[in-house]
C-alpha cells in the first residue's frame, strides 16, 4: 500500500507530537472509480455547538441598521447557519477605532467611531440571532484607560452575549509593515508583558470577564507560548488563516490540500491539548486582502468553505470566524458569505453555500468521528459526524476537475438517510449555486427542493461537488 505526500506528512506530524490525534482524512491506495469509506481507530472529537462563526471589520458594528435585529434578511441568514453561533468584531479597523459614548457612528477604516447606540443595536442583532460576540479592544493606538471604558460598555451592553475580549489584532505585526504601532524589535515577551497589565487592568474594572488571545496574524510560536505560559489569563486561543494572499492566489490552491495549514492544526491541538484551553480560528478566509475575484466568489470557494470547515472540526478546533462583508480596504470582499447591499439588502454569496452544507451536516451533532477514504485524489475527502460515537450524517468533496467516483459508505454503519448535493453549473459560477436543489431566497431562508434516498450500494459523486448524507 503506497502513502501520498499527504500521508506521510500526517505521520511526521504526528511523531513529533506525541500526543493523542483523530486521524485526518487522507488518500491512500490506487486510483479507481469506486472509493470505500471505513471507519478507523481513535476517540471521536468533540464539535461545539458555537463552532460556526462570521467575522468582521469592527466598521460593521459602527454602520447603523446593518448588524441590527431590524435588519430581518441578515437575521435569517445568521440564523440559518447556527443557533449558537459566534462573531467575531475586529481586524485591522479595530487598531483605528475609538469608543465615545455619545459621539456619532462613523465607520471609516481609518478612523471608525462605535458609540453606545452602535452597542445598543450589535446587543439586539446577538440576541436575535442567539450567537455570542468575540470583541476587539485597540491595542494597537488606544491608551488601557480607553481599553477599560470600552470593555466595560461592551460588558454592561452585551451582557451574557459576550464571550470574550480580544486585546489588539495580528499583534505579532505591529512592529512591521507600513505603519509600526510598536518600534522593532517587538517580541512575544514584550508583547506578553503589555498584554499582562492590560489584563490585569480591565479584569479588575471588570470581574469574571473571558479572554481571547493572542489573536495571530499567523504565528503558531506565539499561540503555542501563549498555552504554555498562561496563569488563568486567557481563556480561549485565538489566530487567523488565509490560504495565500490575493496577488499570490489562484483557483488551484484553493482546490489542493495546504500542507502549511495541516501542520499548523497539529501544533494548535497540541498546545490546546497540553494547556487545557480550547483554540479558534477566529478570522480566515481564502485569500487576504478581501479574496480573489472571480475564484473566492465562485463555486471553487464554496466547495473550499466546506472542506476546511471540516478540516478544522476535524483537527480539534473550538470554532471559525469566517470573514464577511467591508473589508479593512472599504470594500466587500469578494469571498463574504454574506453580502451587503446596504438599507436592509442582503444576498448570499457562493461561499454561503458551503457554510450551510456544513451547518446542515453538524446540526443535532457533537462529534467528528475518524474515518478513512481509499483514493490517492487528495482533492477528495470525506468526513463522518454524529454523536455517541455513532455516524448521522456523512460530507464528501470532489475538489476533482475531471474525475467522478462512486462512494460505498456501508462500512459506515450509515444505511439509511438523505443525499443533500451541494452543486453549480460550473467551478466558476458566482451565480447557480445550489444545495439540496434550492437556493437561498431573498428572504435570507432555506429549504431543500430535493434530495436522494441513500440505497444499499455506492452513490456517485461527480466532479467538481459535494454530497452531505444526513440520517433519515
Amino acid at each position: 500500500m503506497s502513502l501520498t505526500r499527504r500521508s506521510l506528512l500526517r505521520q511526521t506530524i504526528l511523531a513529533s507530537a506525541e500526543l493523542p490525534f483523530a486521524p485526518f482524512v487522507f488518500a491512500f491506495g490506487s486510483p479507481e472509480s469506486s472509493i470505500v469509506i471505513k471507519r478507523e481507530d481513535g476517540n471521536p472529537i468533540s464539535l461545539p455547538e458555537s463552532f460556526i462563526g462570521l467575522g468582521y471589520e469592527m466598521s460593521s458594528v459602527a454602520t447603523p441598521g446593518l448588524l441590527s435585529a431590524e435588519n430581518h434578511s441578515y437575521v435569517a441568514l445568521a440564523r440559518g447557519l447556527s443557533r449558537e453561533g459566534i462573531i467575531r468584531v475586529g481586524g485591522i479597523v479595530a487598531d483605528y477605532t475609538r469608543y465615545q459614548v455619545d459621539g456619532t457612528p462613523r465607520a471609516d477604516r481609518q478612523n471608525t467611531i462605535v458609540t453606545r447606540k452602535s452597542l445598543q443595536q450589535f446587543a439586539g442583532f446577538l440576541s436575535a440571532i442567539g450567537w455570542k460576540a468575540i470583541w476587539s479592544v485597540n491595542f494597537a493606538q488606544g491608551t488601557i484607560q480607553d481599553a477599560v471604558v470600552e470593555a466595560r460598555a461592551v460588558a454592561d451592553i452585551l451582557g451574557g452575549r459576550l464571550e470574550a475580549i480580544e486585546i489588539g489584532n495580528e499583534v505579532e505585526n505591529y512592529a512591521r509593515g507600513q505603519k509600526f504601532f510598536r518600534q522593532p524589535p517587538y517580541d512575544y515577551a514584550a508583547y506578553r508583558a503589555e498584554y499582562a497589565a492590560w489584563h490585569t487592568a480591565i479584569l479588575k474594572a471588570i470581574p469574571g470577564i473571558r479572554f481571547a488571545a493572542p489573536d495571530t496574524a499567523s504565528s503558531v510560536e506565539w499561540v503555542e507560548r501563549m498555552a504554555e505560559d498562561s496563569r488563568g489569563d486567557v481563556q480561549l486561543l485565538t489566530t487567523h488563516y488565509y490560504r495565500n494572499a490575493q496577488a499570490r492566489g489562484s483557483a488551484d490552491q484553493l482546490l489542493a490540500p495546504d500542507a502549511r495549514l495541516e501542520e499548523k492544526l497539529v501544533r494548535l491541538r497540541a498546545a490546546s491539548q497540553t494547556s487545557g484551553i480550547p483554540w479558534r480560528m477566529c478570522e480566515t478566509n481564502s485569500f487576504s486582502g478581501g479574496g480573489l475575484p472571480r475564484v473566492s466568489d465562485t463555486f471553487v470557494g464554496a466547495l473550499w468553505t466546506l472542506d476546511f470547515m471540516l478540516l478544522l472540526a476535524q483537527a480539534g478546533c473550538a470554532g471559525v470566524n469566517i470573514e464577511t462583508g467591508i473589508n479593512q480596504l472599504g470594500f466587500i470582499s469578494s469571498y463574504s458569505p454574506i453580502v451587503d447591499g446596504g438599507r436592509g439588502a442582503n444576498s448570499v454569496g457562493a461561499s454561503y453555500y458551503g457554510m450551510l452544507a456544513f451547518a446542515v451536516a453538524s446540526r443535532t451533532n457533537n462529534q467528528i468521528i475518524p474515518i478513512g477514504i481509499d483514493t490517492r485524489n487528495e482533492r477528495v475527502t470525506a468526513y463522518a459526524l454524529g454523536r455517541e460515537g455513532k455516524v448521522r450524517s456523512v460530507v464528501a468533496v470532489n475538489k476533482s476537475r475531471e474525475s467522478s467516483y462512486k462512494l460505498n459508505i456501508a462500512e459506515l454503519g450509515l444505511h439509511k438517510g438523505a443525499i443533500l448535493r451541494l452543486n453549480a453549473p460550473s467551478p466558476e459560477s458566482k451565480d447557480g449555486v445550489r444545495f439540496g436543489q434550492a437556493a437561498v431566497d431573498s428572504r435570507g431562508e432555506w429549504v431543500p427542493a430535493s434530495s436522494e434516498r441513500l440505497s444499499a450500494g455506492p452513490f456517485v459523486l461527480p466532479a467538481m461537488s459535494a454530497a452531505v448524507i444526513v440520517l433519515g
